[in-house]
């Protein structure tokens, strides 16, 4: 009997592999509703606080519905190409990169998944800390002496994630239903709450202190200082939004190519509107209530504590956050698989593998003394590796191909090999397009907080990228 849907994923097709015409089993309710899944995470809800950290809520809303929209069109073309091409996000990377080429941005791959893995643990562990604290009075995050207790629920929180991400997708698919029907009812309540104890306009009238928010990453000569400005948050929102990397790794399923682009555009649009507006909102019922803007405090946990929910609400965003970071491990998974594809390792194997990496990962929070200069500088730190590489690979596709990839994206020889599996012009542009970023993010702090980092990058590498690979012969044979 064929397998129907999400329960074929991670079972047949590995990141080198054609899904077949009889296994795309997604129309676009099912990617609309998986997408809005996978969005509904408590990194919403928190970076939802940041961008109230630039206007108030007039200046979040205008991130939130406007920019955050924009900015998942080029991403849901990303699905566009799966769904053309029955390819993986990490095989989407081929034509462009080489077959072995594609190997580099592989890693970035796995930097991606393991990265979001290890952040989603942390606020997943905030939550079990203030259950712990209910239970065992150990004291929740942000108490004096947390940061111990946090460890254990770390832990804990990688070994509930690992045994549903191997359990199959089956469980995690219900698992997800259940979380994201549950915050929807515990945001909404929470909106309730905030709107009706302070009213609207009170909150819509609250504007952050004149001279900004700073937030400090590292500490001594390696420390780095942050002003939450609008350009910065555009940057930001580009990282957090492009780095739901493994829209491929599920387009591919679609029956129709607007299937896989215009459902995840839908979804994980409903789904952030809703999530950025909840945390926003939030951050500021407690800066209109305590009189002061803190979003280190502003995370799911730490507001609904202060709401007055009890150790329900953080079972609720216990099971949003593992069910999520289920797909952050299938997608690094994906990403080994794709830097040595001749390896016979299963992928339930490769899973068990991916969500072991995570837990020294998710360690590494505990060692900034401020979660949120950990929170910007992570983002920033992938949107310097995520701009040049999406955008590189839908020039390929859009300008230099025009639209024609054939069927050697899942053959070792053929028109992307290249020199020896190696597209120099997209590996050099690439290199090129982290170092731009990194040069207007790190070397010129003052001018990156009037301009954003991520759109020269894209302007200057989509002119270098097409100019030298247009020079160079890249064919653009029938797909």
């Amino acid at each position: 009997m064929q397998k129907k849907g999400i329960s074929i994923i991670g079972e047949e097709y590995g990141a080198s592999e054609k899904v077949p015409e009889n296994a795309r089993n997604f129309n676009f309710l099912d990617q609309a509703i998986l997408w809005f899944g996978a969005a509904s995470l408590p990194a919403a809800w928190y970076y939802g606080a940041l961008m109230a950290g630039f206007a108030g809520l007039p200046g979040a809303f205008l991130l939130i519905f406007v920019f955050s929209t924009l900015i998942f069109i080029p991403w849901a073309l990303l699905g566009y190409i799966a769904s053309k091409t029955g390819a993986s996000s990490m095989a989407l990377v081929r034509p462009a990169f080489g077959i072995k080429g594609s190997r580099l941005p592989s890693v970035f791959y796995l930097i991606f998944g393991f990265g979001w893995g290890a952040v989603n643990v942390f606020l997943a562990a905030i939550a079990m800390s203030f259950i712990f604290n209910a239970w065992l009075g150990w004291p929740a995050f942000l108490q004096p002496g947390y940061q111990s207790h946090m460890i254990v629920s770390i832990l804990v929180i990688c070994l509930l994630q690992g045994i549903f991400a191997v359990a199959g997708h089956k469980i995690i698919k219900w698992m997800e239903w259940i979380a994201v029907l549950s915050l929807i009812v515990l945001g909404a309540y929470q909106t309730y709450l905030v709107v009706t104890s302070w009213g609207f306009s009170s909150l819509l009238n609250w504007r952050p202190p004149l001279e900004g928010l700073k937030a400090t990453f590292g500490s001594g000569i390696f420390s780095i200082t942050y002003t939450i400005t609008f350009a910065l948050l555009i940057d930001l929102l580009i990282a957090y939004n492009w780095t739901f990397q493994f829209i491929g790794d599920f387009s591919r399923f679609s029956k129709k190519p607007r299937d896989g682009s215009l459902g995840p555009f839908i979804g994980a649009n409903i789904a952030q509107w809703w999530w950025f507006f909840v945390g926003a909102l939030g951050v500021v019922f407690l800066a209109v209530s305590t009189g002061s803007y803190n979003p280190v405090a502003s995370d799911p946990s730490s507001t609904t504590t202060r709401l007055g929910f009890g150790w329900i609400a953080y079972i609720v965003i216990l099971a949003a956050t593992i069910s999520t970071n289920a797909g952050n491990i299938y997608a690094s998974a994906l990403g080994m698989s794709n830097i040595n594809p001749g390896h016979k390792s299963k992928m339930r194997t490769l899973l068990l593998i991916s969500a072991a990496v995570i837990v020294p990962v998710s360690l590494v929070p505990l060692l900034s003394p401020n979660f949120v200069g950990f929170y910007i500088f992570f983002l920033d730190f992938l949107g310097a590796i995520v701009v040049p590489m999406w955008t590189l690979t839908l020039v390929d596709y859009f300008f230099v191909r025009e639209k024609k990839y054939t069927g050697d994206i899942f053959r070792e020889r053929g028109a992307y090999w290249y020199k020896n599996g190696w597209n120099v012009p997209a590996i050099a542009t690439l290199i090129l397009g982290t170092i731009i970023y990194w040069v207007i993010g790190y070397g010129f702090p003052r001018l990156r907080e009037k301009y954003t980092a991520a759109i020269p990058t894209m302007i200057i590498i989509s002119f270098v990228y097409y100019f030298w690979a247009k020079k160079a012969g890249a064919k653009t044979g029938a797909g």
